[in-house]
């Protein structure tokens, strides 16, 4: 089934039922199916052939949902770009993918001039809500397209879209997530989550990223109503659950503790939310615990990557505050193998890892992407023998649990001994002052690298570099203790809330 179905099947079933909500805009599932039709048909009058790709620059609204469907029915390739790159960094994108058409938001426009009057960007240009020399009114082209009902030309095991991996340890890859890879992921989160045809999904991680997106695959499979944020705000978020009733929502964990600090979760209205879903990155455990304390709500964790969806999961049923010594050392964990997934841990040697022991994440699944875009070498390297390589590390324990300990490009060597950044910063969480940390490794001619921890401090709160070591020294081993300790204001990240540890390591080396 290619994605596009999923919105004709439901405009027959909820024709007058909310779609979307966006922008104050309420599309219906029968609205929605029209608008669908007519990009597809302006998309192939402008004479698209299926497998061309067509790169899309918005932020979050109604339009991204429908361009997506629509691209989808035309037989096309979506390429979302992320609005928070710069000029160089998009048209190196643009450059690979070789779209032959570019929406753009007008907001784009300016910041983005440079790379649009670059050789990489695709002459012709839909705009959204604006003016851009050269380029196509998008309300006019769908309001003149045709209005025939179309089917598409794709197969399931095609590409559905192009999504750049995040680039925290290099240059981003184009991963091919085909519409198959999409819906045996909605399968899967169907058990994970307990979905059901009433939820409402709150939108508001960004739907350039895989995370938003297979989000509301998902959700949107079940007939049910996506409520789009145009951008995170915890305040807006909290207000968004209450006058929306929303019952389930993806945040990562950056945002989750933006939500837990943020003054107003003491009195918002939360009777709503069913479940909270996150990913995206290590969630401390203090910072878990305190989410379930403030919101009231059963929470799912989802562990995958960009290429291979969500591999295993943490339920409802794991998350609980007062379990025995086990269960609660379960909420370090990323849970268990979804059902249409397989995961293992293998070691350097390439043998299967024992209970415990460290060896890196391998996972198998209808979810795993046939590969990369233009990179037959790169996909060769994460995929071998039907098994895509994570370059994460972890463990599962005797009960197939999956514990995460670090990514193999983040973990520190010191005096030859591995320290795994995660558990240093878990035990930093733990102070009473912190607000976010990361660990990182620096040279060092010694030691080969020593543990440096970055800290950003809680508004009003104070520490000193000496206190936060001593606090590491109680739980740590000497060998794992951060050795140095910078403070920052902010983290510097990437789009989907991901720490970018290589610009930390870059900026602790310049001094």
């Amino acid at each position: 089934m290619t994605l596009d179905r999923i919105v004709r099947r439901n405009a027959l079933r909820f024709p007058g039922k909310a779609a979307l909500l966006a922008g104050g805009r309420s599309v219906t599932w029968q609205e929605l199916d029209r608008r669908v039709d007519r990009i597809a048909n302006a998309l192939r009058a402008r004479g698209l052939a299926a497998g061309d790709r067509v790169a899309v620059l918005l932020g979050n609204c109604a339009e991204i949902v429908e361009l997506y469907f629509g691209i989808a029915r035309a037989g096309l390739i979506a390429v979302p770009l992320n609005w928070r790159l710069t000029n160089s960094e998009l048209s190196q994108l643009l450059g690979q993918a070789e779209p032959a058409l570019l929406v753009v938001g007008a907001s784009f426009a300016e910041p983005f001039r440079e790379a649009l009057a670059s050789g990489t960007s695709p002459a012709r240009r839909w705009i959204v809500g604006g003016e851009l020399a050269g380029a196509e009114p998008y309300e006019q082209v769908v309001d003149e397209a045709e209005a025939a009902a179309i089917e598409s030309p794709a197969k399931d095991d095609e590409p559905f879209a192009i999504f750049f991996t995040s680039g925290t340890t290099g240059l981003p890859k184009g991963a091919m997530v085909s519409h198959r890879n999409l819906v045996a992921n909605a399968f899967n989160q169907f058990v994970a989550d307990g979905s059901r045809p009433s939820d409402v999904n709150l939108i508001a991680t960004p739907l350039y990223h895989m995370g938003a997106v297979f989000m509301a695959v998902t959700y949107m499979m079940l007939g049910c109503t996506q409520v789009v944020l145009e951008k995170f705000d915890p305040r807006a978020w909290l207000e968004a659950v209450a006058r929306h009733r929303a019952t389930v929502a993806l945040l990562v964990p950056t945002m989750i503790n933006a939500v837990v600090n943020c003054p107003a979760v003491e009195g918002a209205d939360l009777a709503s939310l069913r479940c909270l879903f996150y990913g995206g990155g290590p969630m401390p455990p203090n910072v878990l615990r305190r989410a379930m304390q403030h919101l009231r709500c059963g929470f799912t964790q989802g562990y995958g990557l960009t290429e291979t969806l969500e591999a295993t999961f943490l339920v409802a049923s794991d998350h609980v505050l007062d379990g025995d010594e086990r269960r609660q050392r379960r909420l370090a964990s990323a849970g268990r193998e979804a059902v249409g997934a397989e995961v293992r841990v293998v070691t350097s040697e390439g043998r299967d890892a024992a209970p415990l022991e460290v060896g890196e994440v391998l996972v198998r699944s209808e979810s795993v992407i046939p590969g990369y875009w233009r990179m037959p070498d790169e996909t060769a390297k994460a995929i071998r023998n039907g098994w895509f390589h994570t370059g994460d590390l972890g463990y599962l324990d005797d009960e197939r649990y999956l514990f995460l300990v670090d990514r193999i490009k983040d973990m520190v060597v010191t005096g030859g001994v591995n320290v795994y950044t995660k558990e240093v910063e878990a035990v930093l969480f733990e102070h009473p002052a912190v607000l976010e940390a990361a660990v990182v490794g620096l040279p060092d001619d010694q030691w080969g690298e020593i543990v440096a921890a970055v800290v950003v401090l809680r508004p009003g709160c104070t520490a000193f570099a000496e206190e936060l070591v001593e606090h590491c020294r109680k739980s740590l081993a000497g060998f794992k203790k951060p050795r140095v300790v910078h403070f920052l204001d902010e983290l510097p990240r990437n789009p989907s809330g991901k720490i970018l540890k290589r610009e930390l390591r870059r900026r602790l080396a310049s001094g």
